[in-house]
């Protein structure tokens, strides 16, 4: 079954057969009631957070803009996330500055995005924007729960929009059907925070990143040379998900309860006069979070600082 406006995607990935597969597509993806620059929207959002759209098939090629039909101050922001589908993290972020005007506003961008299907949602907003949907079938709005792990369904249309160019008639998708191509990623400093003051024997989240990937390494640096002994370790705590962690300390690291130096195929542990070191290499994967937490028994608060190093989607 086809129509003008959905056409028939043929067995289902092999592409429209009505069209030619060798050239580009070029279009506005939206699901909206065709709102016109200037016009106030029936219903609103006022600095709402955590609702998204779904386009389902046929966005893979270069993504040109986002567009959300919102309104500001020309000061607050509003910041939009997207990734092929809910319940995975961010493979980006972008933050527009709203004109004092409804309109339809525009985050310009020109990545290659590999996937057939596309998921927008409103990740920030602050006070002074706001932004609009209706309540029209069909429906395609989303709520998160459980931190970004569970999307409910929401009986809206979100008023946000995609801007593609090159894209393709149909193809099989890169993700959740051929499992054995490596999905396109980069390797980056992922997160880098400083946290002051991580209390003797208790736990202080350091940074963590948002999005989806494969953990290359942790490091952390501890503002203490105080030396391991049988009372003193410093731990490092991987988090993949919200659903658990795993816990490095010196002595997995160096072999010894005592060393001030040493490594494992985990990764190295290392103190200066002044500094102490542990560096983590595990590929741990993550569909939405990874976070870093330190741990320390030397007595006193310690500042430390973590980098995380990762191989995210994008």
């Amino acid at each position: 079954m086809s129509s003008k406006d959905h056409p028939d995607w043929w067995r289902p990935m092999g592409g429209q057969n009505s069209q030619d597969s060798t050239l580009e597509r070029r279009s506005l993806i939206w699901n909206d009631d065709n709102i016109e620059d200037g016009t106030v929207p029936a219903n609103i959002y006022q600095a709402e957070t955590g609702k998204g759209k779904f386009f389902t098939r046929g966005c893979r090629g270069n993504l040109q803009s986002l567009q959300i039909y919102c309104i500001g101050d020309g000061a607050d922001t509003i910041t939009l996330r997207y990734s092929p589908h809910p319940c995975i993290g961010p493979f980006h972020e972008e933050v527009l500055t709203p004109a004092a005007a409804w309109a339809w506003q525009n985050i310009n961008l020109l990545p290659m995005w590999n996937y057939d299907s596309l998921f927008i949602w409103v990740s920030a907003c602050e006070a002074n924007v706001d932004w609009a949907y209706d309540t029209e079938l069909p429906y395609d709005g989303h709520e998160m729960a459980g931190g970004g792990s569970e999307w409910w369904p929401l009986n809206i249309r979100p008023f946000i929009r995609a801007v593609m160019t090159g894209e393709t008639p149909g193809d099989v998708p890169v993700s959740g059907i051929v499992n054995v191509i490596r999905l396109p990623n980069a390797t980056l400093e992922a997160a880098m925070d400083t946290v002051l003051a991580v209390p003797n024997a208790a736990w202080r989240d350091i940074c963590y990143t948002d999005g989806a990937g494969e953990l290359v390494q942790v490091e952390a640096e501890f503002d203490s040379a105080v030396v391991p002994a049988a009372g003193v370790e410093y731990r490092i705590r991987i988090t993949a998900d919200v659903f658990g962690g795993l816990v490095i300390n010196n002595r997995q690291l160096t072999q010894s309860v005592i060393a001030t130096s040493g490594r494992c195929a985990l990764g190295e542990f290392i103190q200066t006069a002044t500094t102490t070191y542990m560096w983590v290499r595990l590929p741990i994967q993550y569909r939405r979070r990874l976070e870093v937490s330190a741990y320390q028994t030397t007595g006193a608060a310690v500042d430390v600082t973590a980098i995380i190093t990762a191989n995210e989607l994008g």
